[in-house]
């Protein structure tokens, strides 16, 4: 079973969706839990960062501006570091950019 929290409460709706259609899709066989916060990484640089707190603990920081697409596509890309963490594969961002694109045509057709 998975617990995912977006903070701050009700921020992106699109958050927990593309959330839960992931880690149904790919990580069904794991419990996690994953918070998504939602803040200003405009001085850091980046759109997104995944870091793991515990065996199966992540939180995931989405800059708070982005929308559409860049949204979904940052989220698929911040799960796929997820997904290489609990299988023990590299943290390998070009295999990350890669997937993303390729999880963001197969969630969009899901939708």
């Amino acid at each position: 079973m998975h617990l995912i929290e977006c903070l701050p409460e009700g921020s992106k709706i699109a958050c927990e969706s593309t959330v839960d259609w992931f880690l149904m899709e790919y990580l069904s066989d794991y419990g996690i839990d994953l918070t998504v916060e939602h803040l200003d990484l405009s001085d850091e640089g980046v759109t997104g960062w995944c870091m793991k707190l515990g065996p199966s603990e992540y939180i995931i920081q989405i800059h708070n501006d982005l929308t559409g697409d860049e949204y979904t596509s940052t989220i698929l890309h911040e799960l796929y570091h997820v997904y290489q963490h609990l299988n023990n594969l590299p943290q390998c961002e070009t295999c990350a950019y890669l997937a993303e694109k390729q999880l963001l045509d197969k969630y969009q057709n899901h939708c």
